[in-house]
């Protein structure tokens, strides 16, 4: 399964057709979902971290769940190969994550990616 977040027009249509050519559920996710585990809007029963509203956030964001690595390493190749935008913020669901709301993945990844930016 293929978690979407924010995803434009063109990028949408593109990562739909790779993931009926391979097999993968595509499942955009809307904001109002935010608040809930990103394990339980992959379907495994998670328990939510917190309670508030945990806000919202823009930038696209695509968290990769119950992949083998070799169907991971082909998603990614496919969307280099099909030319599929660059999504900057991608994630594997985790034992770690799966109880983390949308926002708080989000933000750890948004973190990681400038920390990474600045070392280069």
């Amino acid at each position: 399964m293929l978690l979407c977040y924010n995803l434009d027009k063109r990028t949408d249509a593109m990562l739909r057709v790779l993931c009926q050519k391979q097999h993968i559920r595509f499942r955009a996710v809307k904001p109002e979902e935010y608040a809930l585990p990103v394990g339980a809007l992959a379907g495994i029963p998670a328990k939510a971290e917190g309670g508030a509203d945990p806000g919202s956030f823009d930038a696209p964001m695509l968290v990769m769940c119950h992949m083998l690595s070799t169907q991971l390493n082909a998603f990614l190749q496919g969307m280099r190969q099909d030319g599929v935008p660059r999504v900057a913020l991608k994630a594997v669901l985790t034992p770690t994550n799966v109880t983390w709301n949308s926002v708080q993945l989000h933000d750890e990844l948004a973190r990681e990616h400038e920390a990474v930016q600045r070392k280069q």
